[in-house]
C-alpha cells in the first residue's frame, strides 16, 4: 500500500519511479536550470536578524569530534569554514542564518576564488538548506544518486552515475556509507567552442559521534590523482539537527579545475553546478518524504 501511494506521488509529479525493497526512489532525468550571478557574502547583505535553527550543542560536538574521524583525504580546509580551533566559527552561524534567508531554493555562495597562472581556477563555495526530516532519516536517503543527477544549463550540462555501492564492505566503525561516483560535463564557451571534463570520486559517510544520530558528514574526494582537468575536488556535506527536529544540510565544495582559457566561465560553472546539485539533493529528500519514506 505504501508503494502504491508513493508511486502515485511520483507519477503526479511527472517523474519516473523505481521500486526498491524498502523504498520508492524518484528518477529525475535531465533537469533544466537557469544560470544565476555568482554571489558572495557581500551580496547577501545583513542577515543578523534571520533566526538560527541548528542546535548549538551539536555545533560544538561537530567541531570537536569531526577531527577524530578516519576521513580518507585531507578535508581540513573545508572544515575550517565551520570550525576554528575545534570550536564553531562565526561562519557556522552565518551559514545557518542564510539557510533561513533562502528557504526552499538553495543558491551557492562563493567563499574563495583564484585564477592561477597555470590555467587552473581554484575556489570554495557553500550551499545550505533546511529540511523537515530528522538527521537519522536523511542518512538513509538516496543522496549519492541525487548528487549525480543531470543538470542542464544554457551553457553547461553535468551528468553522472553511482558506479559502485561499497557500503556492504564496511566494518564496525562510525562509517555507514561508501560509494564511487563518476561525473562528466560539457561546457559551451562564448567563443562558440566547447570542452569537457571528467572526474571519479569516492564518497564516504560517517556518524560524527558514536551513539549520536543527529550529526553526520559525507566526505567526497577525487580518486584519479592524475586527472588532467582537476588538481583536487573535495565536497563535505554536513547533516546536523535543528531545534525543531529537522535538519540543516551544509555542503562545502573546494576544487581546482582547468579553465581552458575561460577562467570566468569556470567560476560561473562552479557556482551554478553547486546550486543545482544542492537543489537535486534537497528536492530528492523532499520527494522521499512525500512518498512516506521517512517516519514522522
Amino acid at each position: 500500500m505504501q508503494y502504491t501511494f508513493a508511486l502515485a506521488a511520483c507519477l503526479l509529479a511527472g517523474t519516473a519511479c523505481t521500486k526498491r525493497r524498502d523504498s520508492v526512489v524518484q528518477d529525475e532525468g535531465p533537469r533544466s536550470f537557469a544560470s544565476a550571478p555568482i554571489q558572495t557574502w557581500q551580496d547577501i547583505g545583513d542577515i543578523t536578524t534571520e533566526p538560527t535553527a541548528i542546535r548549538r550543542d551539536l555545533q560544538s560536538i561537530f567541531c570537536l569530534h569531526v577531527y577524530k574521524l578516519p576521513l580518507k583525504a585531507d578535508f581540513s580546509e573545508e572544515l575550517k569554514v565551520l570550525c576554528d580551533n575545534k570550536k564553531p566559527s562565526s561562519t557556522f552561524d552565518q551559514i545557518d542564518r542564510y539557510a533561513g534567508r533562502i528557504g526552499e531554493s538553495p543558491r551557492s555562495i562563493q567563499l574563495e576564488l583564484e585564477h592561477d597562472a597555470d590555467g587552473f581556477t581554484r575556489g570554495t563555495s557553500v550551499t545550505v538548506y533546511r529540511v523537515p526530516i530528522a538527521p537519522k532519516w536523511v542518512r538513509s536517503a538516496s543522496i549519492p544518486s541525487y548528487m549525480v543527477a543531470t543538470s542542464v544549463f544554457p551553457y553547461v550540462q553535468l551528468e553522472g552515475s553511482v558506479t559502485d555501492d561499497l557500503t556492504s564492505t564496511l566494518g564496525g566503525d562510525l562509517q555507514f556509507g561508501k560509494w564511487h561516483l563518476a561525473y562528466h560535463s560539457n561546457v559551451q564557451t562564448p567563443a562558440q567552442t566547447a570542452f569537457s571534463n571528467d572526474r571519479k570520486t569516492a564518497l564516504n559517510s560517517y556518524q560524527v559521534e558514536g551513539g549520536n544520530p543527529d550529526i553526520g558528514i559525507g566526505a567526497e574526494h577525487l580518486l584519479d590523482a592524475d586527472n588532467p582537468d582537476f588538481k583536487y575536488y573535495n565536497t563535505t556535506t554536513i547533516t546536523i539537527g535543528n531545534e525543531d527536529g529537522g535538519s540543516t544540510l551544509i555542503t562545502i565544495i573546494r576544487l581546482a579545475v582547468r579553465h581552458n582559457g575561460f577562467p570566468e566561465l569556470a567560476a560561473q560553472t562552479f557556482s551554478d553546478i553547486a546550486t543545482s546539485q544542492a537543489t537535486h539533493v534537497r528536492d530528492g529528500l523532499m520527494a522521499e518524504k512525500a512518498a512516506g519514506r521517512f517516519p514522522d
